[in-house]
């Protein structure tokens, strides 16, 4: 139901630039991560079930597809868990993705965060997640997956960004 002329614009600093309305509570997480993350261009946050079964359990969603590895260059890590009202989730979700090269990271104990180029990619993301959460959670099914070895990730992961080409 939303539309154009409701959107709340907010600066880096959450002062309201434009509109009327209060600005989302995922506000101070998501200046959070523009703040701390140069070049992206947005931001999804789903509560997506397989991925949030994931954070449910505070576990990582260890690599052991292909599309993993050239996705997000491994496992989709878990962060700690924080409470919303405040920037703890984001700088939960910053100290997470911190020198990993997912665009993607679980909050424990509450859901999938993704980042991207722009919204378009954030979400590109967010499907991506839910995709090998599931994915992965279905092999556990039937048996323990085996992991990518380290060295193959990086070598998929350099294929599928600078070769391969989107």
């Amino acid at each position: 139901d939303m539309r154009p002329e409701q959107m709340v614009v907010v600066d880096l600093d959450g002062t309201i630039v434009e509109g009327d309305l209060r600005p989302s509570s995922d506000t101070p997480t998501h200046l959070a991560l523009y703040r701390a993350f140069g070049g992206i261009g947005g931001i999804a946050h789903t509560h997506s079930t397989y991925a949030t079964a994931w954070a449910a359990r505070g576990e990582a969603v260890p690599c052991v597809l292909t599309m993993m590895a050239d996705e997000f260059g491994g496992p989709v890590p878990v962060g700690p868990f924080a409470l919303i009202g405040d920037d703890s989730i984001g700088r939960g979700i910053v100290e997470t993705l911190t020198g990993h090269r997912s665009r993607a990271v679980l909050m424990q104990g509450h859901g999938p965060f993704t980042i991207g180029s722009d919204a378009r990619d954030a979400v590109k993301a967010a499907v991506m997640t839910e995709d090998v959460a599931a994915t992965v959670w279905m092999a556990l099914q039937i048996g323990k997956p085996d992991e990518i070895p380290a060295e193959q990730v990086e070598s998929l992961h350099q294929l599928y960004t600078g070769v391969y080409g989107q």
